[in-house]
């Protein structure tokens, strides 16, 4: 007796919708069905037994179907169809670190909440359940040959949930067939806990001494020591100090005119710059900032030695790669080198800190100089930021509040509390 034959099927699947083309019998005509939110199924047939294109129709059909689930025609919008879009089309415009933090963060929102989970339904409950898996160090990034530990701080939990914040704001203005993806940011008026006690440590110089002794025994090449010495002498972040290409140091007052001109700023400023100046090039900046900085007599310095023991010219790296001189070298390879001399220099390790210590130091050292001073100095173009996050207390100043306020009064100069007593 002749094998039945089989009727054929395929389900194909867009953005997370999926349509299911079929023959109803062996040859017979084909059919599609689709399940809707509620679990209903919606069925019709093709008129036709044409496979290939009953597919094609298929894909077409799922496509039309996630545009409308995703404009909020058709169903609720899930943390996975969101994220999809973002990875799309906002994912690839972020900067390489950015872009790793992103996938990070999505990977643990996505393994705590599931790709399914409606986000207009996000509320304090399951914030407060992310936050206390976080800590409990039952929710972890996976990492290669790294132990577990036992949970995050307050900070890092913030950082998860501040992404997953910018990303449903941009949803939010994200269209899909003219709608707004997200109606609004389901996290706006939730609370999530932000660091008490914030790890920021500052560098000294007795520090920097100390580490600039055995930079050279560390990197023979001098980019270390040359490195350490712009992150003191500048306050520039590390990427920016180790993208630099050699014609971006203006060591002349010619070379100075030329990059104010060129940058469309006045060329006056050339006789501030005595020491010569540094071009912060816009692409390896964090925000993306043009600009052009003296220098001082001390950096200077490093960068004369430097470049006389290892000359550079033209668009070349001014610190290029170990294994290829015309890519620079990567900020953490240069932070691998300082924590090694760190340790050659027996100096304890600074938690949270390897070059950005040194950018706080000169924060706090220009804590006596007007703020949108220090700000042009080091790059920073929000004040807030850099006296909350950088310019820390020393004790120096410290000591002086408390003895010129809280101990300046002697028994024959009354304090102030007394002279308005005596004057009620």
């Amino acid at each position: 007796m002749p094998r039945k034959r089989k009727a054929w099927s395929k389900t194909v699947e867009e953005h997370g919708v999926a349509v299911r083309v079929y023959e109803r019998a062996a040859g017979g005509v084909l059919c599609r069905e689709w399940r809707d939110g509620a679990g209903g199924k919606d069925r019709k047939s093709l008129g036709h037994r044409d496979r290939a294109l009953a597919e094609q129709q298929a894909r077409q059909l799922a496509r039309r179907l996630a545009e409308l689930r995703h404009a909020g025609h058709l169903g609720p919008v899930t943390l996975g169809q969101v994220l999809r879009f973002y990875r799309e089309h906002r994912l690839p415009l972020l900067s390489p670190k950015r872009q790793q933090n992103a996938r990070t963060a999505e990977r643990l929102l996505r393994a705590h909440l599931g790709d399914g989970f409606v986000l207009e339904h996000l509320g304090q409950s399951h914030v407060d359940a992310y936050v206390a898996a976080r800590k409990a160090g039952g929710l972890q990034p996976e990492r290669k040959g790294s132990r577990r530990e036992a949970g995050v701080r307050a900070g890092t939990i913030a950082q998860d949930l501040r992404w997953l914040s910018a990303v449903c704001n941009w949803g939010h203005t994200y269209r899909v067939g003219g709608k707004r993806l997200l109606a609004e940011n389901p996290l706006r008026g939730l609370a999530w806990p932000e660091e008490v006690n914030p790890r920021r440590p500052v560098a000294s110089e007795a520090r920097y001494r100390r580490t600039l002794q055995y930079a050279d025994a560390v990197d023979p090449r001098g980019r270390l020591a040359c490195i350490l010495s712009l992150a003191r002498y500048t306050g520039r972040r590390e990427n920016a100090i180790c993208q630099l290409r050699a014609r971006d140091v203006l060591r002349t007052r010619d070379q100075i005119l030329s990059a104010l001109a060129t940058s469309g700023q006045d060329e006056r400023l050339a006789d501030f710059m005595p020491h010569g100046a540094i071009y912060w090039r816009p692409d390896a900046d964090k925000r993306s900032y043009e600009e052009i900085t003296a220098v001082s007599g001390a950096a200077r310095a490093a960068l004369e030695a430097y470049l006389k023991a290892h000359p550079r010219v033209g668009d070349a790296p001014l610190f290029p790669a170990a294994r290829d001189d015309a890519r620079a070298i990567a900020k953490d390879v240069a932070s691998r080198l300082l924590v090694e001399a760190e340790r050659r220099a027996k100096l304890p390790k600074l938690d949270r800190g390897r070059f950005h210590p040194y950018r706080r130091l000169f924060a706090v050292e220009g804590k006596h100089l007007p703020d949108v001073d220090v700000a042009k100095a080091a790059g920073w173009r929000d004040l807030r930021t850099m006296k909350q996050a950088y310019q820390q207390p020393d004790p120096a100043t410290v000591l002086r509040v408390i003895e010129t306020v809280g101990g300046g009064h002697t028994p024959d100069t009354p304090s102030s509390a007394s002279a308005e007593q005596s004057s009620a």
